[in-house]
């Protein structure tokens, strides 16, 4: 039983991987890692929600400043519109899975 889960499971990922809203992030992904300035705004943004969270000495306004600022790059908003789509499959398998193990141990 186990193994035909596991087998499943590692048939979702595939399914996953090879669609092409995934593919398309993970070369989006590649190209906006050549964008510098796209990077520099990523990697402030990262260093400002880790002050925020860690202490709450950022104010929230420059995160979402930072947030905004990433939307002026068009290759990150394609991105992030795959990503909602690869998100989404990714959680319609989480709950269904959920459902099926809760099914399993009731």
């Amino acid at each position: 039983m186990v193994k035909l889960v596991n087998e499943a499971i590692s048939d979702v990922i595939s399914v996953i991987q090879k669609s092409d809203d995934y593919q398309k992030c993970v070369e989006l992904k590649q190209k906006m890692a050549h964008n510098k300035e796209l990077m520099k705004v990523i990697e402030e943004l990262k260093k400002a929600q880790q002050v925020y969270i860690k202490n709450g000495s950022v104010d929230k306004s420059v995160v979402d400043s930072l947030k905004e600022k990433l939307y002026e790059f068009p290759i990150y908003v394609v991105y992030m519109q795959h990503l909602e789509k690869v998100n989404e499959m990714i959680s319609y398998v989480e709950d269904d899975l959920n459902d099926f193990f809760t099914r399993l141990s009731n």
